[in-house]
């Protein structure tokens, strides 16, 4: 008879793997639903990259972390996308974090999304501009606010700041030690 310790590891382990597909399965749809950038925002298929990984440096270490798309313009990131399952504040500051990070300039706007949802977010503020889909930017909407702003790089202690909180919640979806198996898991 399995000790009470390995039964209780073995349903945690099996919820986490619930919670993963799930999560797996919402962020699937959110990015066929990103398809609305093509066929109702006017993007181009040349502006949008699906997926992309990047590299943080912070220190000796160096980390991989990701966006689920990216919106280019003029060879910069313009707007990027991350795909949340569960509660989209508590996810804004995530996706504010990797947008100040991933380019030598910040993307000016970031969006958290589930397939039911989205949170339009200013980067430099770090505040909410929208909500919904339909508050997601149009191609020429997006040029517009771009055209506003003054695009300059972080100051190194800020970006440094920036990286910290990225590599923060990146972690939450970090490696289980050893699942009762003796795997591990991710979560």
């Amino acid at each position: 008879m399995e000790d009470e310790f390995i039964v209780r590891e073995k349903k945690i382990l099996s919820l986490l793997e619930q919670e993963i597909a799930e999560g797996e399965e919402m962020a699937s749809a959110v990015r066929h639903n990103a398809g609305l950038l093509l066929a109702e925002k006017g993007y181009l298929p040349e502006d949008i990259r699906k997926g992309v990984q990047f590299e943080v440096v912070l220190g000796q270490e160096s980390v991989r972390s990701g966006l689920d798309l990216v919106v280019l313009m003029d060879g910069h990131a313009a707007m990027v996308i991350k795909c949340a399952a569960g509660s989209l504040s508590s996810r804004e500051r995530h996706v504010v974090a990797a947008a100040r990070v991933f380019d030598s300039v910040p993307a000016p706007i970031a969006v958290v999304m589930d397939p039911m949802d989205a949170v339009v977010l200013d980067v430099m503020s770090g505040k909410a501009i929208g909500e919904g889909f339909g508050a997601i930017p149009t191609r020429d909407q997006l040029r517009s606010m771009i055209s506003e702003r003054e695009r300059k790089p972080l100051a190194p202690e800020k970006l440094e700041r920036e990286k910290r909180v990225l590599l923060a919640f990146d972690a939450i979806r970090c490696c289980v030690p050893k699942g009762a198996d003796g795997k591990r898991v991710q979560i």
